[in-house]
């Protein structure tokens, strides 16, 4: 891959400004301020912006703009569809461009995905661009603390320019060291997995204890002393306290976007996830309930309130 220019040349854009794009490219945007630099952004809906715009950032009046602008452009987008979309576009423009280009998607998407995009921007000017995947492990308030977990893939050369970036927004990189950015989305998955297991198997033994009248307190620091983690504590106590808005958190739609993947990923490779399949149902089920946009931890609900009085 030719060289974009050197570390403090690099004009860096990023579009999508949801809560985990927005967390991720505030801290970006600090990382750049400390050089006398700054990011440009792109987002569909233009009042996201103004947040990160009180940082230093450039808001670009559209996606074109943004891409004539750098040589750098991550994506944080929400479904397969909406990256395919703007890659689309992207590489559209990248037809004509002047200069090398590298592009970071951070989505969750499925693996033939990124894999589709590497090989189509591979035949885009004798391939002097670069395509990485790079999805993060992290809730929004993570991605606001930068304390994501950041997973690489695609041209090792391109990776190590961008680490600095990288690190910017995280608390830890993982690299993959595979030109193949569809492991990055099996590797996403995966993880996503252990996370909707977890929260399956906490609704489920938290209802047993509510049923059972058992001491909440006392669940909660058993909880708290005998499973330290993160994803352990924070879940336990959003469902005790029953607080499932969105804010912060996971909505229910994405959740079922993901599971269904993992769900398919795992029937291609010849084997199944029933607590996956599990936590499908009970995900579907909330979004009947209007509960699409609630935190995925919402599911617990369904074993507390059974649909017709059973599961």
């Amino acid at each position: 891959m030719a060289s974009t220019s050197s570390h403090s040349d690099i004009q860096i854009g990023w579009v999508g400004l949801g809560e985990m794009g927005s967390g991720m490219a505030h801290n970006l945007q600090k990382h750049l301020a400390s050089q006398s630099r700054h990011l440009t952004v792109w987002n569909r809906s233009p009042g996201k912006s103004s947040e990160i715009e009180a940082l230093g950032a450039q808001v670009a009046p559209s996606l074109e703009a943004l891409f004539l602008k750098n040589q750098v452009i991550f994506t944080s987008l929400a479904n397969d569809a909406a990256v395919e979309n703007v890659y689309g576009q992207l590489f559209a423009l990248a037809q004509n461009a002047t200069h090398p280009m590298i592009f970071i998607d951070t989505s969750t998407v499925y693996p033939t995905i990124p894999r589709k995009l590497s090989q189509a921007l591979s035949e885009i000017q004798g391939g002097r661009h670069a395509f990485l995947q790079c999805p993060v492990f992290g809730r929004p308030p993570a991605a606001h603390a930068a304390q994501l977990i950041w997973l690489t893939s695609g041209n090792a050369e391109a990776i190590e320019k961008l680490r600095p970036y990288f690190a910017a927004m995280s608390k830890s990189i993982i690299d993959l060291k595979t030109e193949d950015v569809g492991q990055a989305s099996q590797f996403k998955l995966m993880g996503n997995f252990f996370v909707v297991g977890t929260i399956e198997l906490l609704a489920e033994g938290l209802t047993f204890a509510e049923k059972s009248n058992m001491d909440q307190g006392a669940v909660l620091k058993f909880i708290e002393t005998f499973f330290p983690t993160p994803s352990w504590i924070t879940y336990s106590q959003k469902m005790a306290d029953r607080s499932a808005t969105k804010a912060g958190g996971f909505p229910v739609t994405l959740g079922l976007k993901d599971v269904g993947h993992m769900n398919t990923l795992a029937k291609e490779n010849g084997t199944t996830l029933p607590t996956a399949e599990l936590a499908y149902k009970h995900l579907e089920i909330m979004k009947e309930r209007g509960a699409g946009d609630h935190d995925w931890s919402t599911m617990i609900d369904v074993l507390r309130n059974p649909p017709q009085g059973k599961l």
